[in-house]
């Protein structure tokens, strides 16, 4: 336990240090922290969450102008199918959520998402993979889009993505891939600044194992960027290299620099500016502590167009008992507009959780998650930052089992 509570300290202040990244996600489950590993075969998985919760700002609005709080209860099935071979894997899944508000009735909606993904092994050496996912949300919010400001807008987005695994030698392996997502916004009178658009890009990557606990990592991104209705057209690449160093059995430290090129046709000069990553995991018996940092230029389906992106994560897991749980993410992210005036974006996420496992397949979670998103002016002083400050509150019973197909 003093080991444990010494490791709990640094990390606390490096979670202070660091701040933290954004996390997807509002009344969501954190999962089960006793799950076990994939299961040979087909496996149907019915789920089921249940859930009442006291949100304090239900129209995302600032501090200045009037809130409406309201207790909401959310029915949430879900289904996972998947496979496991020896050659390769394969699943289907599908989220839904009812949201049922006890005042503000014309806020209910039904939200949903589902994805399907596989990898298949063609060879010794070489592993196709794939995957498409699509989500519909009443707020920005739930989707986490870089740049895009928080507000009661409903949101689309789809991506797809595949690529290659191959094993060059013993040492070495690469990764080429393709990419494309779009997204899209209900219009209204509070979405004027939400322009959407569709990215399509590739990347390479290559890794190298140098020692038994060392290896190089070598990445390029590529993306170009349709923004809005206007068809803003925007270049963005990425390259960078570091090293992935396992400290210990249980302790994985990551670090790479590069820099980031924007392209920008008639709006101006290309720019290029440093990004880098870090990171850090420590799985101690049954705590798992992760932190992460990165920074790069990233497109921008709100307003600015393209955005130098900056974020830092930080999660624990970790066990009471063997049926008392705790699980806590917290995110920072700061976006400044590159070519477009626009004023800058910084959002605060943070979300804790303890729950019971009352049995295997059914979990008992008590939650708190607060937002706080600050929006600059392009004049300082004048009017002031407009904020956006959203606290949550609530208890969910998760329900959960797999079912191997015969």
């Amino acid at each position: 336990m003093a080991a444990l509570a010494r490791r709990l300290v640094v990390y606390a202040v490096a979670v202070v240090s660091l701040a933290a990244a954004p996390a997807f996600g509002q009344l969501t489950s954190f999962g089960d922290p006793t799950s076990q590993g994939p299961i040979s075969g087909w496996t149907v998985t019915p789920g089921m969450m249940v859930s009442r919760t006291y949100d304090d700002n239900v129209l995302l609005r600032a501090p200045e102008d009037p809130k409406v709080e309201d207790s909401i209860t959310i029915i949430n099935p879900r289904a996972d199918l998947s496979f496991h071979g020896q050659r390769g894997e394969f699943s289907l899944r599908y989220n839904g959520a009812f949201l049922m508000y006890q005042q503000s009735n014309g806020l209910n909606s039904f939200d949903q998402q589902g994805g399907i993904g596989g990898r298949r092994r063609m060879s010794k050496r070489n592993t196709v993979f794939f995957s498409a996912n699509a989500q519909r949300a009443p707020t920005t919010e739930l989707l986490q889009f870089v740049g895009v400001p928080y507000m009661r807008v409903g949101s689309f987005t789809d991506d797809i993505s595949g690529g290659l695994d191959t094993i060059v030698n013993k040492r070495m392996s690469i990764t080429m891939g393709a990419h494309f997502q779009q997204v899209d916004f209900d219009q209204n009178a509070f979405s004027t600044l939400l322009y959407g658009g569709y990215g399509i890009g590739a990347n390479l990557g290559l890794r190298e194992r140098l020692s038994t606990r060392t290896t190089l990592t070598v990445d390029y991104d590529f993306q170009r960027a349709n923004i809005g209705s206007q068809e803003d057209i925007f270049n963005v690449q990425h390259a960078i290299a570091g090293l992935d160093y396992q400290m210990s059995e249980n302790v994985h430290v990551f670090a790479a620099g590069g820099a980031s090129r924007l392209d920008v046709g008639s709006f101006g000069a290309p720019r290029t500016a440093p990004s880098f990553r870090l990171g850090l995991s420590d799985h101690y018996r049954s705590t798992v502590i992760d932190l992460g940092f990165s920074r790069s230029y990233v497109p921008s389906f709100g307003y600015g167009g393209a955005m130098q992106n900056q974020e830092a994560s930080a999660s624990i897991k970790m066990p009471f008992t063997r049926r008392v749980y705790m699980q806590a993410v917290a995110s920072y992210r700061k976006d400044d507009a590159l070519v477009f005036s626009a004023p800058e974006l910084k959002a605060i996420w943070a979300q804790v959780a303890v729950g019971y496992t009352a049995r295997s397949w059914i979990r008992i979670e008590g939650y708190y998650a607060s937002t706080h998103q600050t929006v600059a002016t392009l004049t300082p002083g004048v009017f002031g930052d407009a904020l956006m400050s959203h606290d949550q509150i609530g208890v969910q019973v998760v329900a959960s089992k797999p079912v191997r197909i015969h």
